[in-house]
């Protein structure tokens, strides 16, 4: 009975141990269309965190039953490397800022079929994300879109409840 608590206990530990080892998912980046349904995006970390870097890529839908899978090649998309000062920041979904220096990946466009994920992580300490902000979005999420709303945390919403949501996760 003894071993069986131990084992008990060590298996408890390890799993706490190894759930502290990933930094938060957070819903700090969302995306729509503009008036000439051109993708926009907005990154929002908190406060005056620095970021490691900012990606947009997109995976065909033919993988991982219709939604994608991250860890294969890229269809398309950019990586922006470490920044030391990531702002409030919005642009155009495949230009971002020429001070990113990013390194694009195949056409710069949206492409039918394809889902998209676009993440910056954010640390206090050089050592240690703090934390994932990201968006997962479909050109059909995009278009589905009405005037005035935002793809973020898997579904539309107005920009004033992105900027609640964002106030919430920071």
């Amino acid at each position: 009975m003894r071993r069986a608590g131990v084992v008990v206990a060590g298996v408890a530990a390890g799993g706490l141990l190894l759930s502290g080892c990933s930094p938060a998912q957070l819903s700090l980046v969302g995306v729509w269309l503009d008036a000439d349904g051109r993708p926009m995006a907005r990154v929002r970390p908190c406060d005056d965190d620095q970021s490691g870097s900012v990606t947009l890529r997109a995976y065909p839908d033919d993988r991982n039953g219709g939604r994608g899978r991250r860890g294969h090649q890229a269809a398309n998309g950019w990586s922006a490397p470490a920044m030391p000062a990531l702002a409030d920041t919005t642009f155009p979904l495949f230009t971002p800022p020429d001070s990113w220096h990013p390194d694009t990946v195949g056409p710069q466009r949206m492409l039918s079929g394809a889902t998209y994920h676009l993440k910056f992580t954010a640390y206090e300490h050089e050592d240690f994300v703090d934390y994932v902000g990201e968006v997962t979005f479909t050109d059909e999420n995009l278009a589905a879109l009405k005037d005035g709303e935002v793809w973020a945390d898997g579904r539309a919403m107005s920009e004033d409840d992105f900027d609640e949501l964002v106030g919430d996760a920071c």
